[in-house]
C-alpha cells in the first residue's frame, strides 16, 4: 500500500471522528473504532501486541514505556488493525520496533506491514493539514531544534518521531 493511500485513510478517520483537536486524542479514536486497550507489563522488548479475533481488535500496550510511545504505539497498532486485519495474521507483535520507514531490513521488503503500520501511526498522531496549519503560524524556521521540539509537545510524540515526520513531508 502506498503512502498516499494511507495518508487518505488516516484522514478519513480523522474526519469521521471530527478530529481536529491536539494533541489528537488517539486512545479514544481506536476505541470509538471498536478496539479495547489494555495496559500490560510486556517486557522491556515488547511495545505493543494487537490480537483480533472475530473482526474484533485489542491492544496490549506496555506502560512502562514513555507515554509519547504508548501513543505511538497505540497508533501502529491500530494501523495493523485499520491496513492488515484482513490479512492471514491474527496477532501482531511489535519488538523494539523504529519509527523510521527504512532501515537495513526495511529495505528487503520483509518488514512491509511494519513501515505501514508506522506510516499510519505517524499519519494520524500528526496530519499533514494540522503540522503545515501548525508550522506556518507557529514554528516557522524548522532548522531550530526548539520549533521542533515545540511541535513534538504539542502532537504529544517524541521529537525523533516529529523530525522524522517532517522530513519525510519534506517540509524542512
Amino acid at each position: 500500500m502506498n503512502l498516499k493511500r494511507i495518508e487518505d485513510i488516516t484522514s478519513q478517520i480523522l474526519a469521521k471522528f471530527d478530529s481536529n483537536e491536539l494533541p489528537v486524542p488517539i486512545r479514544k479514536i481506536a476505541e470509538d473504532l471498536g478496539i479495547k486497550i489494555h495496559s500490560y507489563d510486556l517486557g522491556e522488548n515488547i511495545s505493543g501486541v494487537l490480537v483480533i479475533k472475530n473482526d474484533q481488535g485489542i491492544i496490549g500496550v506496555n506502560p512502562t514505556e514513555q507515554l509519547v510511545r504508548q501513543r505511538f504505539t497505540i497508533a501502529h497498532e491500530l494501523g495493523h488493525f485499520v491496513l492488515h486485519k484482513n490479512s492471514n495474521e491474527s496477532i501482531f507483535v511489535d519488538k523494539d520496533y523504529k519509527v523510521l520507514f527504512r532501515d537495513q531490513q526495511s529495505s528487503t521488503g520483509e518488514n512491509r506491514r511494519e513501515q505501514e503500520a508506522n506510516a499510519f501511526a505517524a499519519s494520524i498522531l500528526m496530519p499533514r493539514k494540522l503540522l503545515i496549519e501548525q508550522i506556518e503560524n507557529h514554528f516557522t524556521d524548522l532548522t531550530d531544534e526548539n520549533a521542533v521540539k515545540g511541535l513534538a509537545k504539542m502532537f504529544n510524540v517524541s521529537v525523533i518521531a516529529m523530525t522524522i515526520r517532517i522530513s519525510n513531508l519534506r517540509l524542512f
